[in-house]
């Protein structure tokens, strides 16, 4: 394919000369000392001044001397677009930030970014905005027009953010993890965040990213971005709002209404393995959690606590997320107790309060979990919290230097701490100093936690499949039709035989074997309009049941026993073929117990479709069935191939020990209106 991306950010991480069009004394003290980091040339244009601020001005680029690689637009609106001329005529540019042209630039704002984004995109000239925050990098020339704050300290999380705000909030995080870089695209007239996936994915300092999205603006580029961050297998943490209910386009098919864009994009998240959390604290533990060096071996976790209500808490919270805090084996606990004979029942978090003193019981807990083989990861939760002070304070920093000496040969060591108060800056450095991630929140800490220990790189199939035959008929395709087709691409439906009189329909039956299920042959959704009769149990019941529905029906073996699963796939304008897995019957539009996975899907993909849908795991046990994972991706190998079908509507499919059998199946062609 093209490459879709449109500028190597290399020159607004880290450039090698800048500009500040429109310096100012008033407005640009803080521009001024962000540029000046790493001792770059710096120059600002002024009309009548050689100095501002410490920097040395010129009235035009075109008189600079040497050439600006990067220059940050410091005019109003009403003066950017005489000032870019002089950027142009300038030659040598390879990219402008323009942080204004925001709300303050009135109805003037969005003309002149047009034709700023316009000029600048002829001339091959980078656009970072317009109304951004900028570019904040540790220990570089920093374009941020806030404060790039001293414990803004270098690391390997990268993030890129459509909120100027949240920026902000991370570039003054304080020493919590450590930063590639913080990307503020604004209003994404240049590049945006797939220009900005690709080039992190290709970045060797990178190891994380973080998205703070509220759109995507070029899916096709956003999605090649995503892919190639998994080909480096590096973790995407994203945060999307704008995510309250949109109306579902009218569908044939159940599908369709099942579907919507939030839907689609989680879809599009969970086919790359990137990680989608549900608020802003979630989103900065995660950053946190993954921000570590380190690799851990596996997900069982041993925990310690000094509360029983508090590890009681965290079990909960571990349960919840699906993290395993396996019980000590009889071994392990008998030689805790006899260490401390004070112990009684040894659970997993272990309570080790007021068993013996604190700078005794709780190393030596350590000691026996790290030693036992039985976990891979050692997490202390404790209340750090800079409020807290004296002997207590000095036992929580104790438990880091006692985690961080047992972690190696893989061992993965964690904090979380109770409170979320601002812990200790003497704790944030000293677990920053030994790559140990220090959580804040139970929630949050527990999920991030389990997150980065569950993180296995995939790449997902290629999605550019080769379209097979086009399909005859338009519209919603008859049942046997679209059972047929289904049955072509390995998933089989339930024996049934199309008659045209209720004689015939009662001689299928008794063929077929009772009891049946009698349909009427037609609309695409049957039971809406009477059109089914279940449990038929005689001939003359299946003869009265298709004289009621006009003696054209289908009638079908009715199976019992098994799970009902709904299966479907619909078209996304945006992603292309998308499909659903969830609890099958009503209950699927009633509680909303779907989710959406981007078509064609592999086995794991299928795996984690269907896990996507706590309820249906519940149902269908663990592992999920292999039949039931073939035939997600088999449908989602239809729906690639086929572009012209609309909607898959499978509901029920019934998951049983000896296979999956289709009860109910609609194809919609397009062109159905």
């Amino acid at each position: 394919m093209t490459d879709p991306f449109r500028a190597d950010l290399g020159m607004l991480v880290a450039p090698r000369s800048l500009a500040l069009y429109g310096v100012s004394a008033r407005s640009s003290a803080e521009m001024a000392r962000n540029l000046r980091i790493g001792g770059r040339p710096v120059v600002g244009v002024h009309p009548e001044r050689d100095e501002v601020l410490g920097i040395r001005c010129v009235p035009s680029l075109t008189t600079a001397g040497e050439r600006p690689e990067l220059v940050v637009m410091g005019v109003g609106h009403a003066r950017i677009e005489a000032a870019l001329d002089d950027v142009i005529a300038c030659g040598g540019v390879r990219a402008v930030i323009v942080p204004g042209l925001g709300s303050e630039s009135g109805a003037a704002g969005p003309p002149i970014a047009a034709r700023v984004a316009e000029r600048l995109a002829a001339t091959r000239i980078a656009l970072l905005g317009p109304n951004c925050m900028g570019v904040a990098t540790p220990g570089a020339p920093s374009p941020w027009i806030g404060r790039v704050h001293p414990t803004f300290v270098a690391g390997g999380v990268a993030a890129v953010v459509q909120s100027g705000s949240l920026g902000s909030v991370l570039v003054g995080l304080g020493p919590r993890t450590g930063f590639r870089t913080v990307i503020s695209t604004g209003a994404e007239g240049g590049i945006d965040v797939a220009d900005a996936l690709a080039f992190l994915a290709a970045d060797e300092r990178t190891r994380v990213v973080g998205l703070f999205l509220e759109a995507v603006r070029r899916p096709a580029a956003f999605e090649e971005g995503l892919r190639r961050m998994a080909e480096a297998g590096k973790p995407v943490i994203v945060l999307k709002v704008g995510t309250s209910a949109v109306a579902a386009r009218a569908a044939l098919a159940h599908t369709g209404a099942l579907v919507g864009s939030d839907r689609t994009f989680s879809a599009v998240l969970r086919h790359y393995g990137a990680i989608r959390v549900a608020d802003a604290g979630a989103w900065i533990e995660h950053l946190v959690a993954f921000g570590a060096d380190r690799t851990p071996r596996g997900t069982r976790v041993g925990a310690i606590t000094a509360s029983g209500g508090e590890g009681e808490h965290v079990a909960d919270v571990a349960e919840h997320v699906g993290l395993p805090l396996a019980e000590p084996s009889d071994a392990l606990a008998g030689r805790l107790r006899a260490r401390f004979p004070n112990f009684g029942h040894v659970t997993n978090p272990v309570d080790g309060w007021a068993i013996d003193t604190a700078d005794v019981v709780f190393p030596a807990i350590l000691d026996e979990l790290a030693a036992s083989g039985e976990y891979d990861a050692l997490l202390s939760v404790a209340d750090h919290s800079r409020w807290v002070t004296g002997a207590m304070d000095v036992h929580y920093g104790g438990l880091l230097r006692e985690l961080v000496q047992r972690a190696g040969d893989g061992l993965y060591p964690c904090a979380i701490s109770v409170n979320t108060a601002e812990p200790s800056e003497a704790d944030l450095r000293y677990a920053l100093e030994h790559d140990l991630p220090l959580l804040r929140g139970v929630a949050d800490g527990v999920a991030a936690l389990a997150a980065r220990l569950a993180f296995a790189p995939a790449v997902p199939p290629a999605r550019a499949v080769a379209a097979a035959a086009p399909l005859n008929g338009s519209g919603p395709l008859p049942e046997l039709e679209s059972a047929a087709l289904l049955a072509a691409h390995g998933v089989r439906s339930a024996r049934a035989v199309r008659c045209a009189t209720p004689e015939a329909a009662a001689a299928a039956a008794e063929q077929l074997g009772f009891p049946v299920v009698v349909k009427v042959d037609g609309p695409a959704h049957k039971a809406r309009v009477g059109g089914v009769a279940l449990g038929l149990a005689d001939a003359a019941g299946v003869a009265a049941a298709a004289t009621r529905m006009g003696g054209r029906v289908l009638v079908a073996e009715q199976l019992q026993g098994g799970v009902e699963v709904l299966l479907g796939a619909v078209r996304d304008e945006a992603h292309g073929a998308v499909v659903v897995a969830g609890v099958g019957g009503g209950a699927a539009e009633a509680l909303d117990l779907t989710a959406a996975g981007l078509a064609p899907l592999d086995r794991p993909g299928a795996e984690r479709l269907v896990r996507a849908v706590p309820a249906l795991g519940r149902l269908l046990g663990d592992p999920a069935p292999a039949a039931l994972l073939d035939a997600v991706v088999a449908l989602g190998d239809l729906a690639a191939a086929h572009p012209e079908i609309a909607e898959i509507d499978v509901n029920p499919l019934l998951v049983r020990p000896d296979g999956v059998v289709a009860l109910d199946a609609l194809v919609v062609v397009s062109g159905s209106g």
